[in-house]
């Protein structure tokens, strides 16, 4: 009769006997990536110097974000991701299709986040550099947020066909009402004249 912890510590050495190289090997492409996502900011970090890309955005985005922060941060996620991906597909093969369905998901929000923050960042450039009247303003910012509301309305988990509805609905709104402010703001002096 064989003795149950001699068994199991058996078994536990025979399963690390499998892991230990996936292990190992998991570390080695780790720090790999690591190392290449050093080399890669200072590559782009010298890159944008050179092109002088923040002095060119400067003027519309004020001191509120670096443009060299964001393209280095966006830089270094894709390494990440592409590092997580590697060791799940090394690690835990059977969960790399999940991962990708959480990925698609999150990366979906961000982009919808990265677009809203981008659209009133760049709204209010707009609106500080070009004297708007306050109608014209409100009405700008109207358009952005209904903009935003569809965007948002991608991301929900209703159905398609909700979605659908609601998108269409939305933009049907939009449109019209794009429809009646320019016809207003264009033809207003001559409709009050007329009147």
């Amino acid at each position: 009769m064989e003795n149950p912890v001699l068994e199991a510590l058996q078994l536990t050495l025979e399963e690390l006997a499998f892991y230990l190289p996936k292990i190992l090997f998991s570390i080695g492409i780790l720090v790999v990536y690591v190392l290449i996502a050093l080399v890669t900011t200072k590559i782009v970090r010298k890159t944008i110097r050179f092109l002088k890309i923040d002095e060119i955005f400067k003027p519309f985005l004020k001191e509120t974000i670096s443009i060299s922060d964001l393209m280095v941060f966006f830089v270094n996620l894709g390494l990440a991701l592409l590092a997580m991906y590697t060791l799940t597909s090394i690690l835990l093969p059977e969960y790399l299709h999940a991962l990708t369905s959480i990925i698609e998901y999150i990366g979906r929000i961000v982009s919808i986040v990265f677009i809203i923050f981008f659209t009133f960042i760049l709204l209010n450039s707009i609106v500080e550099r070009v004297r708007m009247e306050t109608k014209m303003k409100g009405f700008m910012l109207l358009m952005t947020l209904f903009i935003t509301l569809i965007l948002i309305i991608d991301v929900t988990a209703i159905s398609e066909e909700v979605k659908a509805s609601l998108t269409w609905g939305i933009s049907l709104g939009l449109g019209l009402a794009i429809g009646v402010f320019t016809a207003w703001y264009f033809f207003h002096e001559y409709l009050r004249k007329a009147g």
